[in-house]
């Protein structure tokens, strides 16, 4: 099994650049925050996946960094696009029996409500987006 980086390496590079910048150990913002210090160290490399939206405020508060809030909210916009956009797939893969049992009218809502839920996730998240981010194949052209 193929170990899981973060899906935001701007995050994690943001996380470590301002802690050492404002002069916090890894152990003391854990210590601050309430979580395992090797577990800033899994953040900050790439190791372990961003932290829960919770986590990432904490950190947040004890680092102060408008830079870094912005960095947390693109990550939390990401896995809630990813989110609904599972959730979109199940409602147009529903079975019929089932569509038919919690009603038509009520399913083509839900989608349409997820589409345009997706869609306003993904807007706030493309704001946020820096090169870093994007793979090269995918930047445009200036």
């Amino acid at each position: 099994m193929q170990e899981q980086r973060s899906t935001n390496p701007l995050y994690r590079k943001l996380l470590r650049k301002i802690r050492k910048k404002r002069g916090i150990s890894a152990r003391q913002l854990a210590k601050e925050v309430g979580i395992d210090p090797s577990y800033v160290s899994k953040i900050e490399t790439g190791a372990a996946p961003p932290p829960a939206w919770g986590v990432m405020l904490a950190i947040n508060r004890a680092l102060d960094s408008p830079e870094l809030l912005e960095a947390s909210e693109h990550a939390f916009l990401r896995h809630a696009s990813s989110l609904a956009g599972g959730l979109l797939h199940r409602l147009i893969e529903m079975p019929p029996t089932l569509v038919s049992e919690l009603g038509t009218d009520n399913v083509e809502s839900w989608k349409s409500n997820t589409l345009e839920m997706l869609a306003r996730i993904d807007t706030a998240y493309f704001s946020r987006v820096r090169w870093e981010d994007v793979p090269v194949e995918k930047r445009s052209k200036r």
